[in-house]
């Protein structure tokens, strides 16, 4: 394969995601530099720029500067309110401030803003799994026990009801019991959504009949290809288990498996399933 000529920009956010999209870039053949929103001691080999969101000017020229042809976001990127519309407005130049087309919707902030840095830079977006395709969730069992036909329903269900309430922009993920749904994702994110289902477990609430509990994880049907695909690693794992959830459901093709050896090998451990699905209409 031929090695990449171009010179690859990454957005740092949180998570263990840029070390490796920093080696998986540098293996690929691109120039990088990482830019991070927070401290980084885990990202080496390369230049790394602190950067603040809410001064998108300073981020062009950092860009420019690199003669950057290619950004990826890597990471969990967490925007407060007051910097989405600080990057709307900047997005939406001739918008009146007060313009509700210039107020905050979610991941469509994300991707006004990479349109801006397009123009701006003639850098193109692109998604941390064209960089390492291998990060990519298969169709089919992935880890833990196989999951019988009534829970693959099942977690055909979470993840359609996960897609749902993605299309409203809420979250990415939703966990149920059966085809009753017990919580979703929200702006608190993934962690707090499989410790709200565990105190409800805990509570006696839900998951205390025969359907288990099972997590699934979609992406937005609305958000740019670029940022935030659903991501587990063996954190997820962990998580679930110590909450009761049986297993996990990833929308196959569409999602990031992180640290997957590890991953594999605490799902095993705890006997926590973990399964690729793809969307179905039923």
């Amino acid at each position: 394969m031929a090695k990449a000529t171009g010179r690859l920009s990454i957005f740092a956010g949180t998570g263990t995601l840029a070390p490796y999209a920093v080696d998986a870039a540098l293996a690929a053949g691109y120039k990088v530099q990482v830019l991070t929103l927070e401290p980084r001691s885990d990202v080496t080999k390369v230049k790394v720029i602190g950067v603040d969101v809410g001064n998108p000017l300073a981020i062009i020229w950092s860009l420019k500067i690199f003669r950057t042809t290619h950004i990826v976001m890597a990471g969990g990127i967490h925007l407060s309110d007051k910097t989405r519309e600080g990057l709307i407005r900047f997005a939406n130049k001739d918008a009146p401030a007060a313009s509700a087309s210039a107020a905050p919707v979610g991941d469509a902030t994300l991707a006004a803003l990479g349109s801006v840095l397009k123009k701006m830079t003639g850098a193109d977006l692109v998604g941390i799994h064209e960089i390492a395709p291998e990060l990519l969730a298969p169709e089919g069992a992935i880890a833990g026990p196989v999951l019988s036909e009534d829970e693959i329903g099942f977690a055909q269900f979470a993840l359609r009801t996960a897609r749902a309430i993605g299309a409203l922009d809420i979250g990415q993920a939703a966990v149920v019991s059966g085809h009753r749904v017990l919580a979703v994702e929200d702006i608190g994110g993934t962690d707090a959504l499989i410790a709200r289902a565990g105190e409800l477990k805990r509570l006696g609430l839900a998951g205390d009949g025969a359907a288990r509990l099972i997590l699934a994880k979609a992406v937005k049907p609305q958000q740019p290809s670029f940022a935030d695909l659903p991501a587990i690693g063996p954190q997820t794992i962990a998580n679930c288990a110590a909450a009761g959830i049986a297993a996990i459901a990833v929308e196959a093709g569409n999602s990031l498996l992180l640290q997957r050896a590890e991953l594999v090998d605490a799902a095993n451990r705890l006997g926590v399933s973990v399964v690729g699905l793809r969307l179905t209409d039923g």
